[in-house]
């Protein structure tokens, strides 16, 4: 892959002037390793692709932090019994009970690593134009791709910060020395989010298709990347602005240079709606570059394994059960693809991992989800049986992979439930032909890449807007993804789905299209709609780092908007903002009451998150040491004193 392959580039890149993040002092400082000038560097298209591929190598050295933040705080795990490292097992345990008792141990929230991207963003975005005045072969409509793909690259790395910190520092400014520093505080959530979503569709559009190597449209950000994070970021601004009670706002954009001054008019329902939109798009840009690749490349899943539950753009990998009543196992197609494989036709961008080629992926199976001891959570079993339990658990195959006691050769005698997504797994036959007595037989590997967005993503984006807005057609989404997964080819048992409809194969499936036929809720109310959507996604992300990210939005689009307790930063006489405590308190009811973790209980834990501040990240001390008192700790977490 290009972005492989560009090692010899990036080591005489990194030579010249690597720009190493601190967390010191000086916490958004930049600092060249030599004495060479840097604005010599630029000079051609191969300069800048090398910064380019530099800043997608960089995120993934962020990958712990996607996870972590994405996911340790969340109701689908709980600590493991097992033998773990002891420190590690204690962070984590005060992580998720609000609590960190020793300013050494928050290094858990260093985002230093993200700003090392943001920085590789904006020195291609400001070098750019110079790179285009020199390199006479490098063309215009080359520039503009690259600029949309790297200032989608950029705000998605600042959206990860917003989504986890809620307010953090702005700037597009580029930093190459330590006279350039500059110290500032940190900027509200809503003004970062409106100056991204404005960036983003300022390029819309303008990136690239696909590129001519799959592992490049997969790997790099295209047009449908941009689509996907439109209808994330709209959904998240719905959200934000709805739990205020901002039905209607107008801003102000002044992020990038062609933007300044732009003025901003939108409402809660219209980003709804901009949510459902940016999802069609990007399932469309996604079903059109994979048209196009099966015709240039000649390869991939053909039409004929794949099933759309007649919904448009949709088309999804078919999984075999039809095997399980003769005794061999069910071919998990979907997840092999996904999952095993990489970079499949499902796929709208993921972070490209490869032990072979000197990047291994060290994350998911060295520390969270393995199921070896060293492994320090367990996926929750009573989050799980939330979800759906007894035939219906054991029949949606997700289970198999996700959250399964079942293990051949377990010498490890580790009690419940496993996460297996990042494992390269094969199913033992099941004796009894049962979906209950399969088994797992699994190897951890370290070069699985990792998936940001990819086609059931941004299907339950559109399925969750639409049921804020009361649309029934959000169930069309949930099932068909639910579908996907159900297995029911087990002839020799009785169990039928509810509402099913026979298949071409003579094998009962859930009908989509009936409105009382909910993949894990049976007949939902109009009002349950919303907690449909996220227990699919609970099921359908489990082990990719964006369950807390969910539970976060649901908290704040229910905050209570101006009534109660004042927000401590966000109140004022002419917008008097609530604290969201209304918010917080209705998703640890609804999530965190029967599945966390039994000691502290969730009661314990609404003491401690005390507003909308308790569901984001406190700030490393480091840094708030080095911001020359320009930036304060979230309240929530403001229990020590930061002295040299």
């Amino acid at each position: 892959m290009k972005i492989q392959n560009k090692s010899v580039k990036m080591a005489l890149l990194m030579g010249i002037a690597a720009w190493a993040l601190t967390s010191c002092q000086d916490w958004l400082t930049v600092y060249p390793q030599t004495q060479v000038v840097e604005e010599n560097f630029w000079e051609d298209k191969n300069d800048l692709e090398g910064v380019r591929y530099a800043a997608y190598t960089q995120m993934c050295s962020t990958l712990d932090k996607i996870v972590n933040w994405g996911d340790l705080r969340s109701d689908s795990y709980e600590l493991n019994t097992g033998d773990q490292d002891a420190g590690t097992r204690t962070l984590y345990k005060e992580i998720r009970e609000g609590r960190i008792e020793r300013d050494s141990a928050n290094t858990y929230f260093d985002w230093s690593g993200f700003y090392t991207t943001i920085n590789y963003c904006n020195k291609v975005l400001y070098h750019g134009p110079d790179v285009l005045e020199r390199d006479k072969q490098f063309t215009t409509s080359e520039w503009l791709q690259i600029k949309a793909e790297i200032t989608a690259l950029r705000a998605l790395n600042y959206f990860y910060l917003i989504r986890s910190f809620k307010d953090v520092p702005y700037t597009t400014k580029v930093i190459n020395k330590d006279t350039e520093i500059e110290y500032f505080g940190a900027t509200n959530q809503l003004v970062v989010l409106d100056s991204l979503i404005a960036d983003v569709e300022n390029v819309k559009g303008k990136a690239r298709n696909r590129f001519s190597a799959k592992r490049d449209s997969k790997g790099l950000i295209t047009n449908a990347a941009i689509y996907a994070m439109l209808s994330d970021m709209y959904l998240w601004r719905a959200s934000l602005h709805e739990g205020r009670g901002i039905t209607e706002d107008t801003v102000v954009i002044n992020s990038i240079p062609e933007q300044m001054g732009t003025t901003v008019n939108h409402t809660v329902k219209g980003d709804y709606r901009l949510c459902i939109k940016y999802a069609d798009e990007a399932m469309a840009a996604l079903a059109e570059q994979t048209a196009n690749s099966r015709l240039g490349e000649g390869v991939g899943i053909g039409r004929s394994q794949t099933l759309n539950y007649g919904l448009e753009n949709c088309d999804m990998y078919k999984n075999d059960f039809r095997g399980f009543s003769t005794g061999s196992r069910p071919d998990l197609t979907a997840f092999r693809q996904i999952f095993v494989s990489g970079n499949s036709d499902e796929s709208i961008f993921e972070l490209q991992f490869n032990n072979g080629e000197d990047r291994p992926n060290k994350v998911v199976n060295g520390g969270l989800w393995a199921y070896e001891t060293r492994t320090h959570l367990a996926v929750s079993r009573p989050a799980m049986d939330a979800i759906a339990s007894g035939d219906e658990q054991n029949r949606d195959s997700r289970m198999w992979f996700s959250a399964w006691s079942n293990m051949v050769g377990n010498s490890s005698g580790l009690p419940g439930l496993f996460c297996f997504k990042w494992c390269d797994i094969s199913l033992a036959t099941p004796e009894n032909h049962q979906c209950s007595d399969i088994s797992i037989i699994a190897e951890t590997s370290d070069q699985c890449n990792w998936i940001i967005y990819r086609l059931s993503d941004v299907m339950l984006q559109k399925a969750e807007a639409l049921a804020v807005l009361k649309d029934k057609e959000a169930l069309r989404y949930v099932n068909a993804i639910h579908r996907r997964w159900y297995c029911n080819d087990d002839r020799n048992s009785t169990a039928q789905p509810s509402e099913s409809v026979m298949g071409a194969e003579g094998i009962a499936y859930r009908d989509a299209n009936k409105e009382t036929t909910l993949g894990n809720i049976s007949k939902p109310k109009t009002e349950d709609l919303e907690i449909a959507v996220l227990n699919e996604r609970q099921i359908e992300f489990l082990g990719e780092g964006k369950r807390w990210f969910d539970l976060v939005r649901y908290a704040e689009r229910h905050a209570g908007g101006q009534d109660g307790t004042r927000d401590p930063r966000e109140w004022t006489e002419e917008l008097p903002i609530g604290n969201g405590k209304a918010g917080v308190d209705l998703m640890a009811k609804t999530f965190l009451a029967n599945t966390f973790d039994a000691n502290p209980r969730w009661e314990t834990l609404l003491t401690r998150f005390k507003n909308r501040y308790g569901l984001y990240n406190l700030i490393y001390y480091k840094e708030i040491k080095g911001s020359a008192g320009k930036l304060e700790q979230n309240p929530v977490w403001n229990k020590h004193t930061y002295e040299e």
